[in-house]
């Protein structure tokens, strides 16, 4: 037992002592975690300062949240070691003197530059954030990587725990449980080395893009030759991990093409700028490395933080190797222990129990042989032997018991078989009909009341076999008057169904023919809206027309003042030419020439005034025939609109007759479906009633055989009409008074014969 009490301290203090590794391990990952933050911090800021756009600050922001809030866990992490406390709370306030004094006026100082001209190649390749594309991308990567991890350590922290729960476990399990823990703690931590190393490459990139000084690439340099090693070492810890190691080769290729891609490139166009005028004091500040020093203070910080942490992680691994070393010495020695010790007790104990098994032998092989005389030692004993003991004795109690209760048995038998042989008898006479079978001769005194109740059955069977029979009779007549009934209401039934078809296809036509009636009105009614249509066009033809007509007189009048126009000249020429006369003849000879063209205008003259004149009575009859034309256009023009307004009178009229007709067509439908149903009721119930009447000539017929079925029964005083009611004979649980409830109920219940005479009975035509 104290070997026992050894082993189980040793496993012990190998689990807490293992929850302290882990617990370092756990230190030692947050500590990664809050300097890769800071240097997110810095690497987002210098990134900003290079292209200026505010995308760029997203990891200086996430940084800042994140790596305060991980020196804030950490610290209580540690609260048990206040020098680690102390140099958390440094590490802040370094942290947060750069913010202040180098981060905070570098971001003011980029922004007031804004887009002005300053470092504009550079500038313009930082902005297209191709580095920026593949460290998102490679974040993505990392992250996988590193979920897959965190998920396989809490899987195997999770088997660790259940091994040590474990109430006999192997020092070999518990040792390689705990080595699993730390080889997926250990391997969770390169990856954020991995990250922290890639994230320096980048913040070493970005400040020789900004200062232009060698110094500046240091840490790419170290992030790089880091990175190529830590990926190394985490290749060779996920070998039998296929989907991890698919991710470590995609996180070298993004780093690889990364670098060929960006930084190489940007790094030859920095030494082409070298020291030319541009941004000249965002340069000057950077190149003062004023950031380097608080980041180198920074670092330095969380180095030595990491150190102490590392070396309490060496520590208690080695004391938690020492404890499993001694464990597994002990374990061979407690077993050999434990073998000799059980063998030496095993021995003593078997001669002491032997004995008393063997007396408990003896006792059970009297008892087997019919021995109940036989005396049961050692029922005092208080382990199980006198428990076996005791049991025994329980046993032969019993059987001395059981050996009484077979001989009772066999005397109750007797009794039985002859009370079997006297009820089998009479229930053998019972079916074969004979109902006056009442056991005379009483039985043992357990079962007298079963002869009781028999005779009682017997006598209450006859009573009823006898009211059956007077119940029959009455059922027979019923079911003759029931059929009768019956074939009277099939041929009613039969002719009203004939009646209710020769309605329903009237009905039918009918339907049909107002159907036709509606569509005829229906197409009425779609010709008066053509001609109605067409009425209003020819209306419009004639308004046309009474137009045209008004236009024609207006010209008259137009060439009536033009008439007159030419009638005015040919009296102005007439005028003319008769003082050119009155000139030439004054001019005597000179002048007969001229003369006669006077007299020729003036017959001229004359002839256009005749012309006009003649046009003028013309024009004037013209425009007489037009007002009568007109007038006449408009009435017809009036007549037209009159002969619309009545047709459209009528139309309304007709959509009027049709709606009636349609409405007329719908309700026959309705009265012919009611009348379809009606006579699929109507054919139903004939199905029915024929369906009834073949039941009542087949309870008739039942009945009739009923009757030949009580006559199988032996009465001894039964009546030729199965008339009277026999007294019934009281039973072993009560009087036989119940059969007359039940006679009543069914008289009650029974249907009274129709005597054919009856007026109720009597049926009539629908």
């Amino acid at each position: 037992m104290a070997i026992g009490v050894f082993i189980m301290t040793n496993l012990t203090q190998m689990e807490v002592k293992s929850g302290w590794v882990e617990h370092t391990q756990k230190v030692l990952g947050q500590s990664n975690a809050i300097v890769a933050s800071a240097v997110d911090m810095e690497t987002g800021l210098r990134g900003y300062l290079l292209a200026g756009r505010e995308e760029f600050l997203e990891p200086y922001n996430a940084g800042q949240d994140s790596a305060y809030q991980a020196l804030a866990e950490l610290a209580v992490t540690v609260s048990d070691n206040p020098p680690q406390v102390d140099r958390l709370n440094e590490a802040a306030d370094v942290l947060k003197e750069w913010q202040v004094n180098v981060a905070d006026p570098m971001i003011a100082l980029r922004r007031a530059i804004g887009d002005a001209p300053s470092m504009n190649d550079m500038a313009i390749e930082i902005r297209k954030a191709k580095g920026k594309t593949y460290f998102d991308e490679f974040r993505r990567v990392i992250a996988a990587f590193m979920g897959a991890e965190n998920d396989l350590l809490a899987e195997r922290q999770a088997v660790s725990a259940e091994v040590m729960s474990t109430e006999f476990v192997a020092a070999s399990d518990v040792k390689e449980a705990v080595s699993q823990v730390e080889e997926a703690s250990l391997i969770l931590h390169q990856a954020q080395d991995l990250l922290a190393s890639a994230i320096d490459m980048e913040t070493g990139a970005r400040g020789f893009y900004l200062a232009g000084d060698e110094a500046f690439l240091e840490p790419y340099n170290v992030g790089q030759e880091a990175f190529k090693n830590i990926l190394t070492e985490l290749k060779s810890a996920v070998e039998g991990y296929p989907d991890q190691l698919a991710r470590l080769d995609e996180i070298e290729t993004i780093i690889d093409t990364w670098r060929a891609e960006v930084v190489v490139p940007d790094i030859a166009l920095r030494n082409q700028i070298g020291d030319a005028k541009t941004m000249d004091d965002m340069a000057d500040l950077v190149g003062e490395g004023n950031g380097k020093k608080y980041f180198d203070g920074f670092r330095a910080i969380m180095a030595a933080f990491h150190a102490e942490e590392q070396a309490l992680m060496t520590t208690r691994q080695a004391e938690n190797n020492q404890t499993s070393s001694s464990t597994r010495t002990m374990i061979p020695i407690a077993i050999a222990a434990a073998i000799a010790l059980s063998t030496v007790v095993s021995l003593l104990i078997g001669s002491k129990i032997g004995r008393a098994i063997k007396i408990l032998t003896n006792s059970m092989r009297d008892l087997a042989d019919g021995d109940n005389s036989v005396r049961v030692q050692g029922q005092r004993r208080g382990d199980e032997i006198g428990q076996m003991a005791r049991a025994l004795e329980v046993f032969r109690e019993s059987r001395i018991a059981l050996e009484e209760a077979e001989r009772k048995a066999e005397d109750k038998q007797t009794e039985q078989n002859a009370v079997v042989h006297t009820l089998s008898e009479r229930l053998s006479r019972l079916a074969e009909g004979e109902l006056d079978i009442q056991i005379q001769e009483r039985f043992p005194e357990d079962y007298e009341c079963l002869r009781q109740d028999f005779n009682g059955s017997v006598s209450t069977l006859q009573a009823i076999v006898e009211r059956v029979g007077d119940t029959t009779g009455s059922i027979r007549n019923g079911a003759e008057e029931i059929s009768q009934a019956s074939d009277d209401l099939s041929h009613r039934t039969e002719s009203q169904a004939a009646t209710l078809e020769q309605t329903a296809a009237a009905l039918d036509e009918l339907t049909a023919s107002v159907k036709s009636s509606a569509d005829g009105a229906r197409s009425v009614e779609a010709t008066m809206n053509k001609a109605g249509d067409e009425a209003r066009d020819s209306g419009k033809v004639v308004q046309n027309a009474v137009s045209a007509m008004t236009e024609i007189e207006e010209s008259s009048r137009h060439i009536s003042q033009i008439i007159s126009v030419i009638d005015d000249i040919a009296f102005q020429t007439n005028l003319l030419a008769l003082n050119a006369g009155v000139e030439a003849a004054r001019a005597g000879e000179a002048g007969r020439g001229f003369a006669v063209v006077a007299s020729e205008v003036r017959a001229l003259a004359q002839r256009s005034s005749d012309a006009a004149m003649e046009i003028k009575t013309l024009i004037g009859d013209s425009t007489e025939q037009v007002e009568r034309g007109v007038d006449l256009v408009g009435r017809a023009g009036t007549a037209l609109q009159s002969i619309v307004e009545q047709v459209g009178e009528i139309t309304k009229q007709v959509a009027g007759i049709a709606e009636g007709a349609s409405e007329q067509s719908i309700g026959l439908n309705e009265i012919n479906s009611g009348m379809i149903q009606l006579d699929e009721v109507t054919q139903k119930n004939a199905a029915m009633v024929e369906e009834s009447t073949a039941a009542s000539h087949l309870l008739k017929a039942d009945t009739s055989k009923l009757t030949e079925l009580m006559s199988h029964f032996g009465l001894s005083h039964r009546a030729t009409s199965f008339g009277g009611t026999p007294e019934l004979a009281p039973t072993a649980h009560g009087s036989g008074g119940d059969l007359d409830d039940w006679s009543d109920e069914a008289s009650s219940s029974a249907p009274m014969a129709a005597t054919g005479t009856d007026p109720q009975a009597q049926w009539q035509d629908f």
